[in-house]
């Protein structure tokens, strides 16, 4: 077995291109589809569902917007409002001679004047844009309440900091006082048009990214942010576990397996397919099959003993199908990603092992081999008549076609 170096970019571009393939047509992504491609990258529905508002935060417009709001601040477009005054003899800006008239009329003092004295204000549409985009930026990041998990910490860092930026800079003075108005398209067009258009490209920038990822939740924008917030901030070895998916799902199809794209039931991952002469197979993606489940030794033992928030032991992908001679079989996989490839293969035969005891009662009676253990690296066989087998990305294509008869 030969160890090869892990190429990050290299599997989230592989992943970014394929996964469409595996879930929904691409040309017609629709909601259900898109969820389901959130939760292959193991995002929860109520998690993937934000995946706009968390690839708003981490756009690259939102941090130019940020950035240049310094400048911005020192440059904020002003209008002139004429706020009207009275007083005696004195004169703080234009004279209105028909209120001063009036007014001289009503009160008998003939030295009396009312004036217009001009006042410069903030309250325009640049600066109305310019604070709802900052508002958001805040709003977003405390609405999402994702501080990162393992492998997402950069990420969680970037949302924290742009966070920290936008509520430092509504503390502004002249910001803070500037009255929230919803921006309209009238309004947004006079920004667009507007001869302080130049100084707004920024704002206007990161609210073209607003509106579709956190506003309106256009799909083909979350798409987009399941594209690249969802893959980038996704752990190494989830990527690599879609990886091994879509090559075990090419191998099936090789071998005469029709498979369905994936969809989520009941909280699992699952596909369905049929083989040309009619058999059935089921697929499922992280989650423990309901037949493998039901009488679990591992979970027995921990209910015995009172333990709480009891999970299931969870293989990355199961297969369950009828071989050619008609005899139930299942295929558990386990893939593992590590530095010392042999390690990793170690590593994978040690949890199937444990599956083996832990769903003894489902696989007893299942054919062999009931294991395939994937490791990253190159060149390790598959040994098919052992009850676990291993290989590697190279060789999956051959375990996998000569266990799934």
């Amino acid at each position: 077995m030969r160890e090869i170096p892990w190429d990050r970019r290299a599997g989230i571009v592989e992943v970014r291109d394929r996964i469409w393939s595996y879930v929904s047509p691409a040309s017609q992504p629709e909601i259900p589809g898109l969820l389901t491609a959130a939760a292959l990258l193991k995002w929860p529905a109520a998690e993937a569902l934000r995946l706009g508002e968390l690839q708003f935060l981490l756009c690259e417009e939102v941090g130019d917007f940020l950035s240049s709001l310094p400048t911005l601040l020192r440059q904020l477009p002003t209008a002139s409002a004429r706020a009207e005054q009275r007083a005696p003899e004195r004169l703080d800006g234009p004279v209105v001679w028909n209120r001063t008239h009036s007014l001289r009329g009503i009160t008998g003092n003939p030295h009396v004047f009312v004036t217009a004295p001009a006042e410069r204000v903030y309250q325009t549409p640049e600066n109305e844009l310019l604070v709802h985009v900052l508002d958001a930026v805040v709003r977003t990041a405390n609405n999402i309440g994702w501080t990162g998990k393992v492998g997402k910490k950069i990420a969680a860092q970037r949302v924290r900091a742009r966070r920290d930026t936008a509520i430092m800079h509504q503390s502004n003075q002249v910001l803070s006082g500037i009255t929230r108005v919803e921006p309209s398209p009238r309004s947004v067009a006079q920004v667009r048009s507007g001869r302080h258009r130049d100084r707004s490209r920024a704002v206007l920038r990161a609210y073209d990214r607003l509106v579709p990822l956190v506003e309106q939740v256009d799909k083909v924008a979350i798409r987009e942010a399941i594209e690249q917030a969802g893959l980038v901030t996704s752990v190494e070895s989830t990527l690599f576990e879609l990886l091994v998916t879509f090559r075990v799902i090419d191998s099936l199809q090789k071998i005469g397996w029709k498979m369905k794209p994936f969809y989520v039931f009941k909280g699992k991952v699952q596909s369905n397919g049929a083989h040309d002469d009619g058999r059935q197979i089921s697929l499922w993606y992280q989650s423990t099959p309901p037949a493998l489940g039901a009488a679990s030794a591992y979970k027995q033992v921990l209910r015995a003993h009172s333990f709480t928030n009891v999970h299931e032991l969870r293989p990355d992908l199961s297969l369950h199908w009828r071989d050619a001679s008609g005899q139930d079989r299942w295929l558990l996989i386990e893939c593992k990603l590590g530095e010392q490839g042999a390690t990793a293969a170690r590593r994978a035969l040690v949890d199937m092992l444990a599956y083996r005891r832990a769903f003894n009662s489902a696989l007893a009676a299942a054919g062999q081999p009931f294991g395939l253990g994937v490791a990253w690296g190159a060149g390790l066989t598959p040994a098919v008549q052992e009850e676990v087998v291993l290989c590697t990305p190279d060789t999956l294509g051959q375990a996998v076609e000569q266990i799934v008869l």
